[in-house]
């Protein structure tokens, strides 16, 4: 409908924002991000968005994104935000989101702010937020890559902060490059043989300048604590990488480092560092 009606392609559409998130409380408003190749969109466009019952909301003060919002009372029921695709807005969209999907402790910081505001008897708005949001942004680097020889180098580049016991959690879709990005990190930290995902074995673990172990959780829901003894010695007088961390919940160590990468059109990918140790 939305796509239709903006005339972009379905893969240009987020649902970001709070509702986004899995388990974090939110008001009843889902938020949808478009990318287009401008926002200075034409009649036919607002139109087609008028007859599919989203309404403009004109706001000078957001020269960055053109708004569209479905329901008449404060919450909305639906806000679309349309910004430049690939853009500014558009990337820090997407890089909070993540983010607060990784760490459940920033998630419920998250929480706990709107819930304050809340308590002051008024509807938070995104200025209520907005130094939380900046803080977690400048923690979270953005690199693009354009082949597996720059992830491989961006990777590299991480390895060289890394120590004994550090862990790295790797998260991305199918074919985003999670393996490659790890084998640029295994290859600055001296690993010399083949490095390969270890999808159906679990785990690797490589000899180097330091002990590198390399595992890959995507075949699990969830992780047993009989699972979990078995995966263990991996962390153990070692640098970490770990794929598909999701599945691990709360078991799994906490991260010196979160990297997420996503498909950014043909070989591009954009690869988000997050230092997540750093305090917000």
């Amino acid at each position: 409908m939305i796509a239709e009606a903006l005339d972009v392609s379905p893969s240009r559409i987020e649902h970001v924002g709070s509702t986004s998130v899995p388990g974090l409380a939110a008001k009843p408003t889902i938020d949808i991000a478009v990318g287009v190749g401008s926002t200075g969109l034409s009649p036919s466009q607002v139109e087609r968005m008028a007859a599919a019952g989203f309404a403009p909301l004109p706001d000078d003060d957001r020269p960055w994104e053109v708004r569209f919002v479905r329901g008449d009372e404060v919450p909305r029921e639906v806000i679309v935000h349309v910004v430049e695709w690939q853009g500014a807005k558009w990337n820090e969209f997407l890089r909070f989101r993540e983010a607060l999907r990784t760490d459940r402790a920033l998630a419920g910081e998250y929480e706990q702010l709107k819930r304050t505001l809340l308590e002051r008897g008024r509807w938070y708005r995104g200025v209520d937020k907005s130094e939380l949001i900046e803080a977690v942004l400048r923690r979270v680097e953005e690199h693009e890559s354009a082949s597996a020889e720059e992830t491989e180098r961006i990777a590299a580049d991480l390895a060289s902060e890394l120590e004994l016991g550090d862990v790295v959690t790797v998260s991305g879709d199918l074919g985003s490059g999670k393996t490659t990005f790890v084998r640029g990190a295994c290859r600055a930290l001296g690993v010399e043989g083949h490095v390969t995902s270890p999808t159906f074995t679990v785990g690797h673990r490589y000899l180097g300048a330091v002990d590198v172990s390399h595992l890959d959780l995507y075949r699990f829901q969830s992780v047993s604590p009989a699972e979990w003894g078995d995966l263990e010695p991996y962390f153990d007088g070692a640098v970490c990488f770990v794929e598909w961390p999701e599945a691990a919940g709360d078991e799994l160590p906490a991260p010196r480092f979160r990297v997420r990468l996503r498909h950014a059109g043909g070989d591009r990918r954009m690869i988000e560092i997050d230092r997540a140790d750093a305090r917000v």
